[in-house]
């Protein structure tokens, strides 16, 4: 039961953070999506009282922009000094209760009583002071667990952010192109939540920092060199980035274990790909395939894989892509029962298992994307920067040559 109402809150506080990131890219205009995003944040942490400042340098003080649940609060502006600001951490939630002592909080003293507020969030982008929100007493009357603080900061950070460009679109709304990348930055918002979401998972595991990150650079990798569509490429990036999210469910000491599991742990981790289906199958993504990429990440081409024990010919390349890469960055790092491999080795291995755990041509890509980086050919590099530089680019690059041929043969 308590796992059920954990994957539950999991999946509706995703999808609520999925809403905010297509709201701050949609074209409403920018009053109905703060507007928006502020009724998001009350429904998603259980607030009925919240309010929305914009910061004025000029004046020093917080201006009342938005609100919900209050009947007094308008007319409300908080006066803040420069050494208020540098006392708060960027983007984190703080209790109002920690900050009594301080002058900010006794020069605002009946503002917040106005306010109901129990929880002052200071909104910085680019280290630019730029707002605050203020939420009421929830109505569960239980504190903000760590992950629950986590979360408003990846929001605090999204209203931050459209915040900041906002301002800048107020200046250069005569510009084309300045107005286009703009809207580019908005648009990354989306990713950026994401990315969020992804090192959240990887700090799961210790041994697998930035795992997920690697993961959904090799896929672009292979997805560009395929010759796929922006789009798509975008959809294996996300797919990269939160394949190993049912992780999250998991017991962590199950996972950081890493050999000598016993057969009820080892069942407990083949779990994730199937957790994280559930989770993410239940969110409108705007990449059709992406979930399903997610929960056939550890299927094979010789049908020994799982969840669903899927032979070659039912596997679409996003799988198989995934799945390479996976696996390529497990072996190129460090694990709990293991050092990482040498690259030589790691090579091999993939030619090894080729036909079997690899699908061919997707593999003949990723050696020649591989080649290319090490070659100098390609500008843009997904797959070398993540590497240790321990290896003989002339010694990878033989040995690459050598089985792109015999694939080839």
């Amino acid at each position: 039961m308590q796992e059920k109402r954990v994957l539950k809150r999991l999946i509706f506080n995703i999808s609520s953070l999925v809403d905010l990131g297509q709201e701050v890219t949609s074209s409403k205009s920018f009053n109905e999506k703060m507007k928006t995003t502020l009724y998001v944040v009350t429904g998603m942490f259980s607030v009925p009282k919240a309010a929305m400042f914009i910061y004025n340098s000029n004046y020093g003080r917080l201006k009342l922009f938005t609100h919900k649940g209050l009947k007094e609060a308008d007319g409300i502006n908080l006066h803040i000094k420069t050494r208020h600001i540098k006392i708060f951490k960027k983007n984190e939630a703080c209790d109002i209760k920690e900050i009594k002592n301080d002058s900010f909080y006794e020069q605002n003293k009946e503002a917040f009583k106005r306010l109901k507020a129990k929880t002052f969030i200071p909104l910085f982008a680019k280290n630019e002071f730029v707002g605050a929100i203020t939420l009421g007493k929830r109505l569960s009357r239980v504190s903000y667990l760590q992950s629950e603080r986590d979360m408003l900061k990846v929001i605090a950070n999204q209203m931050s952010i459209t915040l900041h460009n906002s301002s800048l679109f107020k200046k250069l709304t005569h510009k084309v192109n300045e107005n286009r990348r703009l809207y580019e930055s908005m648009r990354h918002i989306y990713r950026d939540t994401i990315q969020a979401f992804a090192a959240a998972i990887d700090a799961k595991d210790a041994y697998t920092k930035n795992h997920s990150h690697r993961v959904a650079k090799y896929s672009v990798a292979i997805a560009r060199e395929l010759g796929w569509r922006e789009k798509d490429i975008e959809g294996i990036y996300v797919a990269g980035l939160l394949h190993d999210i049912g992780k999250i469910i998991i017991d962590k000491e199950v996972i950081n274990k890493g050999k000598d599991l016993s057969e009820m742990e080892l069942s407990e981790i083949k779990r994730h790909p199937q957790i994280s289906y559930d989770i993410l199958s239940k969110i409108k993504f705007p990449w059709k395939d992406c979930v399903d990429f997610i929960r056939h990440h550890h299927e094979r081409v010789d049908g020994k894989g799982y969840p669903d024990s899927l032979m070659g010919n039912d596997l679409s390349d996003g799988v198989k892509i995934l799945t390479l890469a996976d696996a390529f960055d497990a072996m190129t790092t460090d694990r709990p029962y293991r050092e990482k491999l040498p690259l030589t080795d790691v090579l091999m291995e993939v030619q090894r298992c080729l036909g079997t755990q690899f699908d061919d041509k997707i593999s003949q890509v990723f050696f020649r994307v591989l080649q290319k980086e090490i070659s100098g050919e390609l500008k843009e590099l997904q797959i070398l920067p993540h590497l240790d530089k321990d290896f003989d680019p002339a010694i990878i690059t033989t040995l690459l040559n050598s089985i792109t041929t015999e694939l080839s043969n």
